[in-house]
């Protein structure tokens, strides 16, 4: 008897399971929206801009310094690799001053330099270095006038966004030595520093 009622357990279970298991139905989980999916932005390639700002710039002419300080704007170049989140690359720029001094002008600025940074997605920060050249003209009514290039060193760092794949938008700050030239005997070693900032927007090819 209690062999019969095991046997016929064993076979109900053994033809409901089945049945359950059927009227089961397995949900597959929707595929995430074109929103929901994140990539990492690709800062490689080549890039066009423009930026301005404000320099703090100084001059020493005949043992003396001079503030020439004033409103800048320039155009900037530049080429970009990346591997994994560091990018690298090479970037050049020209910038017209406009101080206005009685004595003397760097009346122009431009520089080649290196660029390094960490880009996490859209956002990248960057250090940078290089070489720089700045435009000198020299006016003193007891030694002359006289124009030279000078030639020195400049570094810095900053933050640049993506705003879009192709427009990045960017906060630069840098610190440049133009070292000292000869501007006659008259005039004698002419030399310049100058301070920084910009905010600039580039076009990514």
């Amino acid at each position: 008897m209690h062999i019969r009622l095991v046997a016929c357990a064993a076979l109900t279970l053994s033809v409901a399971v089945p049945a359950v298991a059927a009227d089961l139905t397995y949900e597959t989980p929707p595929a995430p929206s074109a929103g929901q999916v994140s990539s990492a932005y690709d800062w490689s390639g080549f890039y066009l801009g423009a930026q301005g700002g404000y320099s703090w710039s100084q001059a020493t002419i005949l043992g003396s310094d001079q503030d020439i300080d004033s409103g800048t704007s320039g155009l900037h170049a530049g080429y970009n690799f990346q591997s994994g989140n560091i990018v690298y690359g090479i970037e050049n720029d020209f910038n017209y001053n406009f101080e206005k001094n009685d004595n003397a002008n760097l009346e122009w600025d431009a520089s080649g330099r290196a660029r390094v940074g960490y880009a996490w997605d859209r956002t990248l920060f960057f250090a940078t270095a290089g070489v720089a050249a700045g435009g000198g003209k020299v006016d003193i009514p007891a030694a002359g006038k006289k124009d030279g290039i000078l030639i020195g060193w400049t570094a810095g760092g900053g933050i640049e966004h993506a705003v879009t794949d192709n427009i990045l938008v960017r906060a630069e700050y840098r610190h440049s030595d133009f070292g000292n030239k000869d501007f006659g005997s008259t005039i004698g070693e002419v030399g310049a520093t100058q301070d920084k900032v910009l905010f600039g927007t580039s076009y990514k090819f």
